[in-house]
């Protein structure tokens, strides 16, 4: 019996004998699997008001809540079910992330913890851990719970991923690279560690490797927008105009107006003397003002003064 079959049989069931909380617990739960929301929500409330203390009931209706996108709800759910049944793991686990999803990182952080005092080998809570202290800038102890996460489930490449983040942020840029290169390893898809990589093989000057991590970090993601404008940059900054134009527009083709792009060109079209296209990509860039990135006002400036003096003006900006 598939799992439609079982849902229309449970239905049905319940709808004989509407007093059968089984079938209804197992209906509820099924429709939170099949991502029938708002019907799993129905049951699980009426299984409440029969059984107000049954913490399962109330973990359950936390992760209802999670999906219906109402995370106070949620918390408050998570919360009974602890209250009920402060020992259990998950529930404290899902309870720090609810805490967390509400911007209540102190309280998520001490959720975590409980985990790891009934569990100590739970590597996604030391995980969500070093997570928390990456975000109030703690390096230190963010290494530490990234390094006990990977030392319980080496397989976790988000773990890798982060502590590589980590030690980037440390200076310890080899370290970075050596985590990097093991996300690649566990997660062969996972296009940020190829960007990762390729910022680092920049800022090293190795040209060539930065060039073809980034159209590594492409091929797996033709939607990453910062590793196209990073190789733009690239092509540029190494007086490739050909391949820089060439790669531009075939950026603009695929993504439409793009002002960061448009800027980008124009600055490629100054480098070779084409100041009629740069003013065009200038006024373009200005135009498409939401997607550009480089400073505004910095750019109708450089525009402005060209104007005044087209011929010498954009080789003094």
């Amino acid at each position: 019996m598939n799992d439609i079959q079982r849902f229309e049989n449970l239905k049905r069931t319940i709808e004989n004998d509407p007093a059968n909380f089984q079938a209804r617990r197992e209906l509820a739960v099924l429709c939170l699997d099949l991502g029938f929301d708002q019907a799993a929500m129905k049951h699980l409330s009426y299984l409440i008001n029969v059984f107000p203390n049954d913490a399962n009931l109330y973990f359950n209706a936390g992760i209802c809540w999670e999906k219906l996108k109402h995370p106070k709800y949620a918390l408050n759910a998570y919360k009974k079910a602890v209250e009920l049944k402060g020992d259990d793991p998950d529930f404290l686990y899902n309870l720090a992330l609810a805490y967390e999803a509400n911007g209540m990182d102190d309280e998520a952080m001490l959720n975590f913890k409980k985990v790891i005092c009934i569990n100590n080998d739970d590597s996604n809570a030391f995980f969500s851990i070093g997570v928390l202290y990456a975000k109030k800038g703690e390096s230190e102890n963010a290494i530490k719970c990234f390094k006990k996460a990977i030392e319980y489930n080496y397989s976790d490449y988000f773990a890798h991923f982060h502590l590589a983040h980590e030690y980037k942020k440390a200076g310890n840029t080899q370290k970075a690279f050596e985590e990097y290169s093991k996300v690649i390893e566990l997660s062969p898809d996972y296009s940020w560690a190829y960007y990762n990589i390729a910022q680092i093989y920049w800022e090293q000057k190795d040209v060539k490797n930065a060039i073809l991590m980034l159209r590594k970090t492409i091929e797996k993601n033709k939607k990453d927008i910062d590793a196209c404008r990073l190789l733009a940059n690239i092509y540029i900054n190494i007086g490739d105009e050909k391949q820089a134009l060439r790669f531009i527009n075939a950026v603009l083709k695929q993504f439409g107006h793009q002002g960061d792009f448009y800027y980008l060109a124009a600055k490629t079209y100054e480098k070779i003397k084409n100041y009629e296209l740069y003013e065009k990509n200038l006024e373009m860039a200005l135009n498409n003002r939401q997607t550009l990135s480089y400073n505004y006002k910095a750019v109708q400036k450089e525009l402005m003064q060209f104007r005044k003096n087209p011929k010498n003006a954009a080789a003094n900006i």
